[in-house]
């Protein structure tokens, strides 16, 4: 009998539309191959996730009920009535931050399709447009730090109870820290990056990749006291760290894909032009 070989592909490295008709199939009983509708898929969840992000977490506020203590909030509760839905989008403060988002989440969807931009380009402007609308401001600044954004400023209390005390009390000064961080750094940062990449400036690589290096020390910075103390509140404090592990990942995935696009343009004096010219 001969010996029995087992091969494994992958599965990213699948034959493009393009590539019918040249004697190879695509199709989802071809082996290694993705067809046309899970390649674009995977495509559109790659470029589209910080999007996807927020809408699970605005969906989150729109449902849970965070009017109880924190030693009554296991199991979760829901408001399934739409009264906490009802009050968070009728909010002028919640309005002023989902609707610009959503005007610039569409601008950057017409933007990348006139400009042909790459998958990862267009995810670099998608995560910098819900960080300054909606992480950062509405979020963090705007619940965390002012505390005014309803139903996000209760789950904020749950998140950390220093939330109760008043700001820059010396419970939550590191937090406050953290806000400020946000608010004078990291959302002009933010706004500037997306400048950049609007403009197709040469140099909006390196200051992405700085802005990306504040956002993973702030964010160390915020939950690192509480970690290092053993502070819990209730299940929303894990829901929340869960959550800020995503500033701790996307910043080293930013750094190599930069990584490998600087060391691709060093192989000759015809790829350092053409990433020039882009």
């Amino acid at each position: 009998l001969k010996p029995f070989r087992l091969k494994l592909r992958d599965p990213c490295r699948q034959t493009l539309p393009g590539a019918q008709g040249r004697g190879r199939r695509t199709g989802v009983g071809s082996a290694g191959q993705l067809d046309p509708q899970s390649y674009a898929m995977l495509t559109f969840l790659a470029t589209w996730w910080p999007a996807l992000f927020v809408v699970g977490c605005i969906g989150l506020i729109s449902l849970v009920d965070g009017s109880l203590p924190s030693s009554q909030m296991w199991p979760p509760t829901f408001d399934l009535t739409g009264t906490r839905a009802k009050r968070l989008w009728t909010d002028p403060w919640f309005l002023g931050c989902l609707l610009p988002m959503l005007a610039g989440l569409a601008w950057i969807k017409s933007f990348a399709a006139r400009h042909k931009l790459s998958s990862e380009e267009t995810n670099s402007m998608v995560w910098w447009m819900v960080n300054f609308f909606f992480f950062h401001t509405a979020s963090d600044i705007l619940s965390g730090y002012f505390q005014v954004m309803p139903n996000m400023t209760e789950i904020y209390l749950h998140m950390n109870a220093a939330h109760r005390h008043p700001r820059w009390h010396d419970e939550r000064a590191v937090l406050d820290a953290g806000y400020i961080l946000e608010l004078v750094f990291e959302v002009p940062l933010a706004a500037y990056v997306l400048y950049l990449f609007a403009r197709r400036d040469p140099a909006r690589y390196i200051v992405e990749i700085f802005a990306c290096a504040v956002q993973m020390a702030g964010t160390v910075m915020y939950y690192s006291p509480a970690l290092a103390k053993g502070e819990y509140n209730c299940w929303v404090t894990y829901a929340d760290r869960s959550c800020g592990v995503v500033w701790i990942i996307f910043p080293f995935i930013l750094l190599r894909r930069h990584v490998n696009k600087a060391r691709g343009s060093g192989g000759g004096e015809k790829k350092a032009k053409s990433v020039k010219a882009q």
